[in-house]
């Protein structure tokens, strides 16, 4: 390959061992002989930018041989998994085999596809040239970056990449590549952030113009580059522009109605779409700096739940946090000279269950992020007690009964949104004294009481010589009340617990036999 010149674009030269990764020698050896190998895209542009590693490694791999043959015996020897997927809408590479290598706290992803043509040189313009910003359209050959005697690569650079690099801008190579693959716009402003580059002119006026072309994407695409925006430590920013150039508008409509609402009410400083871009811009704060705010006890749930292969309960949280109060253009109502958004919590759940179905973001992150939404006010309600001096040991259990599964997250949650509201320092330490005295109760109370069910329907019906109905179901809840708020510990109290509270009644009722 070293006789490649391009007629096209530019060549650089580097240190081969830049671009070098230990894995590449795996890849080197299930390589056939006949074929040849570059290393593309992220890969090559981080690695010129400096940037590190990190935990997450993701090498794509362009190959004038079979990526599927080669995949399938690249995951065998380095222990991978192996799966295929196509990229709808897209001419070149339509089929990508792709490696995932886990090796906690690192995680591997290796995508090989195919460049196809007798002239090589042509075949890897073309490839290049088809790419979303010229910073990816640049690629090294592994013969150069391998470990031994990799001293000088190549850098095939037709785009002229190193360019807009070395100047801090992230240009599209073509703005008919944007028009081709619309899932560009959202990674174009995801990249500008995550690698600090400014957008260039072309590619701002071609989204003002064409954000809508995003809605004709394949939304499994979308909601991916979505996931990956949230992901970022940024993502707030990212939103903001999102927003600002009507991108993400386009992916889930309900936000327009963010601008119906200036007047939030007594209880927050902002209208409700800049409330709802500084909850991001927090929400991005508030988990990086979780150690602050929360126990240790709470902070080992955090970024353990996976989802979609490569996400956390983190990018959920943040997902739930875009969505808190999507339904209060629904319900804002003027009542007695207030502002009142009354259930906005529950009706602005069913509104993210059906963004998240149509996000296809899957049953159980759906269900995560519902709670959160449903629930986000619990934490301002209990604050409310704490400040009156009026908040109980069953309120905090009642707290735990219903958001026991997801209350570290709403406690970050909590916390940015207040953040995003205003509040002044007093509030705020309000809202961290009621989030310490819950968990202190969970820590000290709750671990001493049983929350299953001492009693089963089954035994409350031979307690009470009755039948199935609506009042064991009654019962039940009763008991496991009180078993949450401590007033019942052991079975023994269970049983006594229900003959006192329901056996006269149930002689009233008569024997259902």
């Amino acid at each position: 390959m070293e006789s490649l010149l391009f007629q096209k674009g530019a060549k650089h030269t580097a240190h081969g061992l830049n671009f070098y990764l230990s894995y590449l020698d795996d890849i080197a050896k299930v390589l056939p002989k006949d074929c040849y190998c570059f290393i593309v895209g992220g890969w090559v542009r981080d690695r010129i930018l400096g940037e590190p590693v990190g935990y997450k490694i993701d090498v794509d791999i362009l190959l004038t041989c079979d990526p599927l043959d080669v995949g399938k015996r690249f995951a065998k020897l380095v222990g991978g998994s192996y799966f295929e997927f196509e990229k709808k809408g897209l001419l070149r590479r339509p089929t990508i085999a792709t490696v995932i290598l886990k090796i906690p706290p690192y995680k591997y992803r290796f995508d090989f596809a195919q460049i196809k043509g007798k002239d090589i040189e042509r075949a890897l313009i073309e490839d290049l040239l088809s790419r979303d910003f010229t910073a990816n359209a640049m690629a090294v050959s592994i013969d150069d970056v391998l470990s031994i005697g990799a001293k000088q690569t190549i850098i095939y650079d037709p785009a002229h990449g190193m360019e807009d690099l070395e100047s801090g801008i992230l240009r599209p190579v073509s703005l008919k590549n944007l028009e081709e693959d619309p899932v560009r716009i959202l990674r174009g402003f995801r990249l500008s952030v995550e690698k600090d580059l400014e957008l260039s002119g072309d590619f701002l006026e071609f989204v003002k113009k064409k954000a809508h072309l995003i809605k004709r994407a394949p939304i499994e695409r979308v909601t991916l580059e979505l996931l990956k925006v949230f992901r970022n430590k940024n993502s707030g920013k990212i939103i903001r522009m999102l927003y600002e150039y009507n991108v993400l508008q386009q992916i889930i409509p309900e936000i327009e109605r963010w601008k119906e609402i200036e007047n939030q009410g007594n209880h927050h400083k902002y209208s409700l779409k800049e409330h709802m871009l500084k909850v991001m811009e927090f929400v991005d704060q508030v988990v990086e700096e979780r150690e602050r705010y929360l126990a240790k006890e709470l902070l080992q749930s955090l970024g353990k739940k996976e989802f979609l292969g490569e996400f956390s309960d983190l990018e959920l949280l943040k997902i739930s946090a875009l969505l808190h109060d999507i339904a209060k253009p629904h319900t804002f109502e003027i009542r007695e000279g207030k502002v009142t958004f009354y259930n906005h919590d529950k009706l602005g759940a069913q509104i993210a269950k059906d963004i998240g179905n149509k996000l296809k973001l899957g049953e159980d992150a759906i269900k995560f992020v519902c709670s959160i939404v449903e629930h986000h006010l619990r934490p301002f309600y209990l604050r409310e007690s704490l400040r009156k001096g009026e908040l109980t040991d069953r309120g905090k259990a009642k707290f735990w009964k219903d958001c026991q599964d997801v209350a570290p997250w709403l406690f970050l949650h909590a916390i940015a949104d207040a953040l995003g509201s205003g509040d002044d320092p007093e509030q705020i330490s309000w809202l961290l004294k009621t989030i310490h005295e819950l968990t202190e109760y969970r820590s000290k109370i709750l671990t001493s009481i049983p929350t299953k069910p001492l009693l089963s329907g089954d035994e409350i019906m031979q307690l009470l010589n009755i039948g199935p109905g609506p009042k064991v179901g009654e019962i039940k809840k009763a008991l496991e009340r009180a078993q949450w708020e401590g007033l019942v510990k052991t079975k023994e109290e269970a049983i006594k617990f229900v003959k006192e509270n329901y056996l006269e009644n149930s002689k009233l009722m008569g024997d259902p036999s």
